[in-house]
């Protein structure tokens, strides 16, 4: 009888009898390596893989893994985002709650708590902000010869009456490193990370309107607002505040109401694909260059297509002495699909006529 097969038939010995007397029994082996083998077994996992080969793969039961349940994300919505951001490139940190008094009157905020004896000059106002706090990492990197920051923090500020959840987010230097290409944060990048963060979290029908702050930079800064309410704002940071800070590059910078954030996302619905051929149809408008024609021809399509408007979108931006040096004009072409049957000719052609008669009441003229 080979060696080979002795093995195996005291293994299988071995595993009956624990079995026997007690089924759950944890066998444990000492073995040693001859010296011949020593080359390739050197890990208990070449030894298990040894034992299993001799004793055959095809003899031992498939079983499902049990895998514990990962029970210390108590808080999805926050890792969404984290996880989201990080994957953008940024890079997560955790600040101090409080301000020093110098940082309070450069960006010129409110205190409402103030510690009555601080351990240091530091620590002696509660926040109610987090670029500040963004902003002193931003110092920290640039005296170590860093100057490429992307950041953001899940923290909180401290308000008159209640302590408000608050996501900051920071970015300065160059985004993207490679061997020819290197890119730099603009307001434009920075405004679509923004904005993919909303779109992913279920923040829909968000504006986007001009925004005044002490601390930001008077043309490029922005709020968010929905239903009334304002979600947080992004842009610059002020130069004469980036100068006093001695910064070497003024940063972009946001700061959002993760309350807000929850309570005014939607949450995803799906729904399966129709199998029935969409209904495209094209118009043009003609309007003065100064309106705002985007929000208007959306909110209005919503409005008269409902449920059956699949997709909307710009193919076409034209202007010239034909229509007008003021005018402008903007072809969309509308995508309908009904769920459970085919549009006829007749249903798209009365939603089409009806789309057109509530653009023109808004003073958008159709252009032939």
């Amino acid at each position: 009888m080979s060696e080979y097969k002795e093995i195996k038939i005291h293994v299988e010995e071995l595993l009956s009898l624990a079995q026997e007397e007690n089924p759950s029994v944890n066998l444990i082996w000492e073995t040693k390596v001859p010296a011949f083998r020593s080359f390739d077994i050197k890990k208990d996992v070449d030894l298990i893989e040894e034992i299993l080969r001799i004793y055959g793969y095809t003899n031992v039961e498939p079983l499902r893994p049990d895998l514990p349940m990962n029970v210390e994300i108590q808080k999805p919505f926050e890792e969404k985002i984290r996880n989201l951001l990080t994957d953008r490139g940024l890079n997560e940190v955790i600040t101090f709650p409080w301000i020093e008094e110098s940082l309070r009157e450069l960006f010129n905020l409110p205190s409402y708590w103030e510690i009555v004896n601080p351990l240091n000059a530091q620590q002696r106002h509660m926040r109610t902000s987090l670029i500040p706090s963004l902003v002193k990492v931003q110092q920290f990197n640039q005296n170590n010869f860093n100057r490429d920051v992307a950041i953001f923090e899940l923290g909180k500020i401290y308000l008159e009456n209640q302590e408000v959840p608050t996501l900051g987010i920071l970015a300065v230097g160059k985004f993207e490193k490679h061997f020819t290409v290197q890119r730099d944060w603009d307001f434009l990048t920075f405004k679509g990370i923004v904005e993919t963060l909303l779109q992913r979290l279920g923040v829909e029908n968000y504006k986007i309107e001009p925004e005044k702050r002490d601390y930001m930079h008077p043309y490029l800064c922005a709020k968010v607002v929905m239903e009334g309410k304002t979600i947080g704002y992004f842009g610059k940071l002020h130069p004469s505040v980036a100068q006093k800070l001695e910064l070497k590059e003024t940063p972009y910078v946001g700061e959002f109401n993760l309350e807000l954030l929850k309570d005014l996302r939607i949450k995803p619905t799906f729904k399966s694909l129709s199998k029935f051929p969409p209904a495209r149809r094209d118009f043009a408008f003609v309007f003065k260059k100064e309106e705002n024609f985007a929000d208007q021809i959306l909110q209005t399509a919503k409005e008269v297509f409902s449920d059956l408007l699949e997709e909307i979108f710009v193919f076409d931006v034209y202007e010239g002495e034909n229509i007008g040096k003021e005018n402008l004009s903007v072809a969309v072409r509308v995508i309908l699909r009904h769920p459970e049957r085919s549009l006829s000719d007749e249903e798209v052609n009365k939603l089409s006529e009806e789309f057109l008669k509530r653009m023109q009441e808004k003073g958008f003229r159709p252009r032939a």
